[in-house]
């Protein structure tokens, strides 16, 4: 089944990427930069992960969780983005907010998907030594616990465009990084704390869908650049490829390492032997 999970998380991660690439017309960011964040992203969250399974917290992310997420790719961009010179615009916020976020989001979906999966009526689909066709794919991923799970993720893409908006406006103005931290946050807690309140009800969504989109128009047609002609993209094959390399490795070597975290080992043999040793003993002590 892990592979099927990294295969997903890195398909999705991917055309993220490549929608907010495309996105940024006029001038483009370096792609080694997004690709960078990306990577950041998926490492934070991978340890927020880790420390939390090994607190034995929450068996899945989403809730308060997602806020927690929201909030620290805020607080975190807000100082990294400090340091960068190729923000010389406010969409520029967005696209490194949202590649953070994306890496992020690949990872709660390898350490949520497998429980949806199990609760799922198609759990035998994926099982070990199982070998699904189409079918059974299409009907697992239009099931409620995957479409649920999938709705989680637009939130927090959703949460990244609004605040990595104010993220871009806020740094081209001088503001100072803890400033912008505390305004990002709100911001972040503002877009995804209704989500978890209202348990994940669509109009909710919905509304923060339709914000997201009208934010970036609005910055993107505000653009400095918009009067420049666009470069050619003729390596964007190359540079496709390498991002696709990238973070299908990334998602791979992230279920591995939740795999591991996440599996209770096999004690079975361990209690049959101390049973045996038992019973020798009780049968030593009768003779």
């Amino acid at each position: 089944m892990e592979i099927y999970l990294a295969s997903f998380a890195g398909l999705l991660s991917t055309l993220l990427l490549g929608v907010v690439y495309l996105a940024d017309r006029y001038e483009r960011e370096p792609i080694e930069l997004i690709q960078n964040f990306f990577v950041s992203g998926l490492v934070l969250q991978l340890g927020l992960v880790l420390v939390v399974e090994a607190a034995g917290v929450s068996p899945s992310w989403s809730g308060p969780w997602i806020v927690l997420t929201a909030v620290g790719a805020a607080l975190f961009l807000s100082f990294q983005l400090n340091r960068q010179d190729e923000v010389d615009e406010p969409f520029d916020g967005i696209v490194y907010s949202v590649a953070c976020v994306g890496g992020a989001m690949c990872v709660i979906h390898l350490y949520n998907v497998p429980g949806v999966i199990a609760a799922s009526p198609y759990a035998g689909a994926l099982a070990p030594g199982a070998e699904p066709d189409l079918r059974d794919l299409v009907i697992l991923a239009t099931s409620e616990g995957f479409v649920s799970e999938i709705g989680r993720g637009a939130v927090l893409i959703f949460s990244a465009v609004i605040f990595g908006a104010v993220l871009g406006v806020l740094q081209l103005r001088g503001w100072a990084p803890s400033r912008t931290a505390a305004v990002c946050a709100l911001t972040a807690l503002a877009t995804t704390g209704p989500d978890a309140l209202a348990a994940e009800l669509w109009y909710v969504r919905g509304a923060l869908a339709l914000a997201a989109f009208v934010v970036a128009v609005a910055v993107k047609r505000r653009s400095a650049f918009r009067n420049r002609p666009e470069p050619a993209e003729r390596d964007v094959l190359v540079l496709g490829l390498k991002t696709v390399l990238m973070v299908f490795g990334a998602a791979l070597l992230a279920t591995v390492l939740i795999t591991a975290a996440t599996e209770q080992p096999d004690t079975s043999g361990l209690t049959d032997l101390g049973k045996n040793a038992g019973e020798q003993r009780v049968s030593a002590a009768g003779s």
